[in-house]
Formats: structure tokens, sequence, C-alpha cells
């Protein structure tokens, strides 16, 4: 490791690494299923950021689920049970908005099962 990992405030470019998200889904079943979000930037957990978690059925015109991720440790953001509607493919979208305004979006494609 190096330095102690305080990070600063103020403006200017992090060189540790990109802004990125990643999505994983447990037991995706209806009425249930698990949505962890990731965020880190570079090898650091983004903490205090605003997660919304959208799902969407792969085919037209059905309503989305929509649910807000709570930080469950630094950077790992949760949302559950998260209330698929019906069995099926779905694609799950996070959004991230970090708390110095910058945005970030992850997908993962699900099948649900009744």
């Amino acid at each position: 490791g190096e330095g102690t990992g305080r990070g600063t405030a103020g403006g200017g470019s992090v060189a540790a690494g990109q802004l990125a998200a990643s999505v994983a889904v447990t037991e995706p079943v209806v009425g249930g299923g698990v949505v962890t979000v990731t965020v880190r930037e570079g090898d650091a957990p983004v903490r205090g950021a605003s997660v919304e978690v959208q799902g969407d059925m792969t085919h037209a015109g059905m309503v989305p689920v929509i649910a807000a991720a709570a930080e469950v440790e630094p950077g790992v953001y949760r949302a559950g049970p998260f209330g698929f509607s019906m069995a099926g493919d779905w694609i799950v979208t996070a959004e991230v908005e970090t708390p110095d305004g910058r945005e970030t979006t992850a997908e993962a494609f699900v099948t649900v099962a009744r």
C-alpha cells in the first residue's frame, strides 16, 4: 500500500483509475431477487453514492421495476428483495451518482425463474 488513503477534497483528476460499477443478481425469482452493485474507482471503493436499480423485461411494453440500493459495506450497494414481477429475461441497469456528481451505469442480463 502507498500512503494512508486519505482523500483530499477539491477538483483535479484522479490518477487512481476510472469510475466503474458492476451489477450482480442473485436468487432471481418472481417477487424476489437480490441486486448487488459494486462501485469502485481504480482499486478504491466509492462510498456514499446514490444507486438506483431498474429492471426491464427484454420485450417492450412492460412496466419496469425500480429500487434504490443501500450501501451495505464500503462501495457495495444492495437492493433486495428486488421484486421481479414475472418470469423471463430481464435487463437490470444500475445508475450510480457519486457524492461529487459523477455518473456511471452498469448492466446485467438475468433470467428470472418462477
